[in-house]
């Protein structure tokens, strides 16, 4: 029956170092997917070394051999039961890393265990003997350190277990299948363990009790990666609630459907507590009307509202926020709550409105600089002394009328006008009157002419009238009748009222002439108006169009 027990003894235990060094490879290789998939393989190589030192401590029953195999199985089981640690607590919190102040700690015990390892042949207080009894069996007996380290190692198996069953019980609901798989498969390690204390101690002579606890850590190794790799890893991709829930921007509310909060993240509670400052610390299970201060949207909680809106903070500053309420629902489709997102625009609202005023005043300036534009262009074409249109206007606005009225058959008259004797105003009153008379002049003659007509300053003391749509009979009498009306009234200069009169010239555009011609049969007709006496208007002479005298 010995015998047999040893066969079946390092038949378990190599079956546990195969199938742990197995898992050991494929988690390595996976280990960055999720840091829970790196402790499994620390686990599960430790107990590959555990395994395989009883396996050559069985084979090979020398007491100095099975001296050093044990010590090995101890540091492995040391380093297993650290690196299992680890793994409950990356299961239960996916946000988990290995910090070095708690790497340092967790090495403290292995690094003492092994220096005391290395000289107990000194002081014996971890194996105090090794021997063979009378079946050819070795026999080992353990000192007060051993002891010491076996509880150190079940301490941190039974936190594990309690970091577990409290994930659990107690963790986020789509969580608990992974943690509830979890921790029935760590159900295997536990009774190994137990299992080769008892065989340890003598508390049971069969041998196969001590193979238990290796082959039990291995399945449970296994059972992990498993349920890792096939359940929830996802669940465990680096990625914390402190980045999706507790470091978003926006505000976010959760509550049931009785509007009780049941979560609120930091930048609710923040709002929460600057629109009423007095909440309690605890802000789950409040009214969510209390929690968001009274706001019109949480009196109608409703699937997909949208509505933007303006509060006031307890130091009287209003917030700007856009808030959307959407329903909750259980796996059935059934509304189970809701969650209100909110998000302070007050600052981009902010930025808007003074985007806009600065929008406006450039609209303002730039309405300003198009009037200055306007007022030069229009400087440019008037004179300075008279306000009327100059010589440059006139010749350009006279293309235009006499194009115009050569496409639609219509008539079109000039006059030329020159005050009379102007030379001698100058000459005896000197130039300010004489300045004087030429703007009065203008704005006698700007204020008797129709709405279409043109008057400019042609140059000096002469100015031109273009009439659209008048005859030369028409526009000469319209012309006489304002030399009449000038005529018989009175300009004051330097202090003086004088008589002004004017001659003048009018011409009608007869054929294809350009504003230059016209202009100097007007110019001629004046002339003959001087010569006339003055203070009389002439008609030019119509000269026949050469084109017609051609046909």
């Amino acid at each position: 029956m010995r015998g047999m027990e040893g066969v079946v003894f390092v038949l378990l235990f190599s079956l546990s170092t195969m199938v742990a060094c197995a898992v050991a490879v494929i988690a390595w290789r996976r280990r960055r997917s999720a840091p829970a998939v790196g402790t499994v393989a620390v686990v599960s190589a430790s107990t590959a070394v555990w395994s395989g030192t009883a396996v050559f401590g069985r084979l090979v029953p020398v007491p100095e051999l099975v001296a050093l195999t044990g010590a090995a199985a101890m540091i492995a089981v040391s380093v297993m039961t650290s690196a299992y640690l680890c793994q409950s607590l990356a299961v239960a919190d996916r946000g988990w890393r290995l910090s070095r102040r708690m790497a340092l700690w967790l090495s403290v015990e292995p690094a003492l265990f092994a220096v005391v390892l290395l000289t107990d042949p000194w002081h014996r207080l971890v194996i105090a003997s090794t021997g063979l009894d009378g079946a050819g069996n070795i026999v080992v007996g353990f000192g007060p350190l051993f002891w010491a380290h076996t509880a150190y190692g079940a301490a941190l198996v039974l936190a594990a277990t309690a970091r577990l069953a409290r994930a659990w019980l107690h963790g986020p609901r789509s969580q608990r299948r992974l943690h509830g798989f979890v921790l029935f498969g760590n159900v295997p390690s536990a009774l190994g363990g137990a299992a080769s204390l008892l065989g340890v101690t003598g508390a049971v002579e069969a041998a196969l009790f001590q193979a238990v606890a290796p082959l039990g850590f291995c399945v449970s190794a296994a059972l992990t990666y498993w349920a890792l790799a096939r359940l929830s890893l996802h669940e465990l991709v680096p990625v914390t609630r402190t980045h999706l829930f507790d470091m978003i921007s926006d505000v976010v509310v959760t509550a049931d459907g009785s509007g009780r909060v049941l979560d609120v993240n930091p930048a609710a509670a923040r709002l929460a507590r600057r629109l009423t400052p007095d909440l309690p610390d605890r802000l789950v299970g409040l009214p969510i009307t209390a929690v968001l201060g009274g706001m019109p949207v949480a009196d109608r909680l409703e699937d997909g509202l949208e509505v933007s809106l303006t509060v006031t903070d307890a130091r009287d500053r209003t917030v700007d926020l856009d808030m959307r309420v959407s329903a909750l629902n259980d796996s059935r489709g059934e509304p189970v709550g809701w969650a209100v997102v909110a998000r302070d625009v007050t600052a981009l609202n902010d930025q808007r409105r003074e985007l806009q005023e600065t929008n406006d005043r450039l609209h303002e300036q730039v309405a300003t600089i198009e009037a200055l534009r306007a007022n030069l262009a229009e400087q440019a074409v008037r004179d300075t002394l008279t306000g009327l249109h100059n010589r440059r206007f006139l010749m350009e606005s006279l293309q235009r009328q006499m194009r115009l009225a050569a496409s639609e058959g219509t008539p079109l008259s000039v006059a030329l006008l020159d005050i009379d004797h102007f030379k001698q105003i100058n000459d005896r009153y000197g130039h300010g009157a004489g300045d004087q008379v030429l703007a009065r002049f203008a704005k006698l003659v700007s204020g008797r002419i129709r709405a279409d007509d043109v008057v400019a300053r042609y140059g000096g003391e002469e100015f031109v009238i273009v009439l659209p749509g008048a005859t030369g009979e028409q526009a000469l009498e319209r012309v006489d009748a304002l030399r009449a009306w000038v005529a018989a009234g009175r300009m004051p200069a330097a202090g003086r009222t004088l008589t002004v009169t004017f001659s003048s010239g009018v011409a009608t555009l007869t054929g294809k002439q350009s504003p230059e011609e016209l202009l100097h049969a007007a110019d001629e007709a004046l002339y003959e108006a001087k010569r006339a006496g003055r203070n009389q208007v002439k008609l030019a002479v119509a000269e026949p169009d050469p084109s017609a005298a051609a046909a």
